[in-house]
């Protein structure tokens, strides 16, 4: 019996759309990790990404474990920035990971209706929730590891989640989105109970399967040239404060405390804001305190420093 044509290119298609390569370069059918398959459908887009083998060295130029890492039991994504470990979990996982791509990590739940995956490059830290019917739940956990002394908090703005250490930003998770298998936006959101996100998805009526992503944004924009470190407005506060009490020399001296707290690059762009930025940073903490927002210091490759204002990425304690 002769096969048209035609039918043979429509097999062949349809093929090529469950199958992709995994690190050993090899065909995987999508179909035979049901995650995997969902991700394919709803977000292409990240399963491409995750055909490349994430960087070892993170943008920051801090060294990130290993990505099999995210296979063990405990099913926490860790990158260190600034020498600091900051990881995103999955207590509802069940068991080891599959690590279908070089940059994907996907894993089953106690809830059978529910899958997860991790997703790394050298950007980001994402944590997959995979939705696959109306019976799955509209709320889910995830606790964040960082250094003592941290906290999260939801901007009001657009509802980011920002990571602070010791009142100077580590770090946030991007704004909360949820997409159906026919591409609409699911109503989502972030809330935090100390240090744990928590995703609300409404899903009831979407199309399933319905994909959610907390991404975790690291520190400073390497890949861009740029890094910026942000103080606190409690922070910036105790700086004016100590210029009205004490002048240009108080305020430097309660930022040199502040920037002692911190550890790699993020020490040094710290130090340079107080040494060869002096009185020049000290106005913009002024300016900042009296707006009751943030003070900034940007470093642009290779060596220039400005300062800022910010009211984007500014906790508001």
């Amino acid at each position: 019996m002769r096969i048209p044509t035609r039918a043979i290119v429509a097999a062949m298609a349809a093929l090529l759309a469950l199958s992709t390569v995994n690190a050993a370069g090899t065909p995987v059918i999508a179909d035979a990790d049901p995650a995997l398959a969902a991700l394919t459908q709803v977000v292409p887009e990240i399963v491409e990404e995750a055909k490349t083998t994430p960087p070892t060295e993170i943008p920051e130029g801090d060294v990130q474990r290993p990505f099999a890492i995210a296979t063990d039991p405990d099913r926490t994504l860790v990158a260190t920035v600034s020498e600091s470990d900051i990881g995103i979990g999955m207590p509802d996982a069940a068991g080891n990971g599959n690590q279908p791509l070089p940059g994907l990590v996907t894993y089953t739940a106690k809830q059978p209706s529910v899958a997860y995956a991790h997703q790394r490059t050298g950007q980001i830290a994402r944590a997959l929730t995979i939705i696959k019917d109306s019976s799955a739940p509209t709320e889910y956990r995830f606790p964040i590891s960082a250094p003592e002394g941290s906290m999260l908090e939801v901007e009001d703005d657009d509802g980011t989640v920002l990571i602070y250490n010791n009142d100077i930003y580590l770090g946030e998770i991007d704004l909360p989105w949820a997409k159906d298998a026919n591409g609409n936006a699911v109503p989502t959101s972030y809330r935090v109970e100390g240090m744990t996100l928590i995703q609300t998805v409404n899903h009831a009526g979407a199309a399933y399967p319905v994909v959610a992503d907390p991404a975790l944004k690291l520190q400073c924009e390497w890949w861009k040239a740029m890094c910026r470190l942000i103080f606190s407005k409690k922070l910036t506060k105790k700086i004016y404060n100590a210029w009205f009490v004490a002048g240009v020399a108080g305020a430097i001296e309660a930022m040199k405390y502040a920037c002692d707290k911190l550890k790699g690059k993020a020490k040094l762009i710290c130090k340079i804001a107080y040494t060869a930025g002096g009185a020049s940073a000290v106005y913009k903490v002024r300016e900042a305190a009296n707006k009751n927002q943030c003070f900034a210091v940007r470093f642009q490759a290779p060596g220039i420093v400005w300062y800022e204002v910010r009211k984007k990425s500014c906790q508001s304690k």
